[in-house]
């Protein structure tokens, strides 16, 4: 059985927190969904398929985020784009 693993981070001080659903869709549904702030303090958001029968892992997104504090707050997902070797604004 496999099930789509969210882990948000900051650089340098490891997992700020994790989240499991059981597809990549439904884990963008409830990103989109989020309050701003959830993301304040975060620096990426790991997504992958995580095996729970063997610990296979498959990577399927990783995403840069910047948070802004304001009125109102805003969040801005970016995916790096090795062709370009630039962030393209990510989505979902």
């Amino acid at each position: 059985m496999k099930v789509v693993l969210v882990t948000a981070s900051r650089d340098y001080e490891g997992s700020v927190w994790t989240a499991l659903f059981s597809s990549v869709e439904k884990a963008y549904e409830d990103l989109r969904n989020q309050p701003a702030d959830t993301f304040a303090g975060v620096d990426d958001l790991d997504i992958a398929w995580v095996s729970v029968d063997d610990g296979s892992y498959e990577r399927v997104a990783v995403l840069d985020v910047k948070f802004t504090w304001g009125e109102p707050d805003t969040v801005v997902f970016r995916k790096w784009n090795s062709e370009k070797k630039d962030y393209e604004t990510f989505s979902f």
